[in-house]
């Protein structure tokens, strides 16, 4: 625990450092230039994201879309462990199919062939990052659904549990915790691919505003958007924590 508090600490230190050498440097020493916009010139661009972008709307999509998505997808795992962890079902041939691409195709070339089927669906975009996550989540789920402990599962045989009781109560919770984990990473990839998805479809999100910023050549607004995407990635994954101290905490 010491070890941790004192390498978050000296994370912190070299946080702190970037931030006043920002300020330093590009509010006084290079206040013109397009490598950083100057500190004050981006608080003052908040405002303007708000008129000029249309921050609440655009924001509002883009994290809606990303944790329906996460919440969706964890409970439809659930619902559908049962299905799930026998793989020579219609259901698991299906997703393991589609896995099968992906790891020869880049995801994003997926939501390519979206945005061309349904260039003007707003819907899209939840299609594509429900898609996303629920087939990583779900190929983990039977992955790790074949390491469970075996006396786990004699022991709850031993007790007449049915099938799907033990897959339930057995199987499910000792996958959970690995679950949890795998969400970390998926969180932060959704967070990628989403912003790259709305910024060639356009409509609604933050990869809108930072297309328009860079069409407008908006040094600001970009570096604003990025801070606000950020510090809602940094928070994400502090409540992803949470639930997983709070409800997930055993291994």
């Amino acid at each position: 625990m010491n070890i941790r508090k004192s390498y978050l600490r000296k994370i912190y230190y070299f946080l702190f450092t970037y931030l006043v050498l920002w300020i330093l440097l590009f509010e006084f020493l290079l206040p013109v230039n397009q490598v950083l916009p100057k500190p004050s010139i981006v608080i003052e661009s908040f405002p303007d994201l708000w008129t000029d972008y249309d921050l609440p709307a655009n924001y509002l999509s883009t994290i809606s879309v990303i944790y329906i998505s996460l919440i969706l997808t964890f409970f439809s795992v659930k619902i559908l462990s049962s299905y799930l962890v026998e793989k020579n079902n219609f259901i698991s041939l299906f997703i393991n199919s589609l896995e099968w691409f992906s790891e020869f195709l880049p995801g994003i070339i997926i939501g390519l062939l979206l945005i061309f089927w349904f260039p003007k669906s707003e819907f899209v975009e939840f299609i594509f990052a429900f898609a996303t996550a629920f087939t990583s989540i779900m190929i983990k789920f039977q992955n790790e659904s074949e390491n469970v402990n075996e006396e786990y599962v004699l022991s709850a045989q031993s007790l007449g549990l049915s099938e799907n009781k033990m897959i339930r109560l057995v199987i499910w919770k000792n996958v959970q915790p690995k679950l949890m984990e795998h969400l970390f990473n998926m969180h932060f990839y959704l967070w990628s691919m989403l912003i790259v998805f709305e910024f060639i479809k356009g409509g609604l999100g933050l990869g809108v505003i930072f297309r328009q910023a860079l069409d407008y050549k908006d040094l600001s607004a970009i570096f604003s958007v990025f801070l606000i995407t950020g510090l809602s990635v940094y928070i994400g994954t502090l409540v992803l924590k949470y639930i997983r101290n709070k409800f997930v905490f055993w291994s």
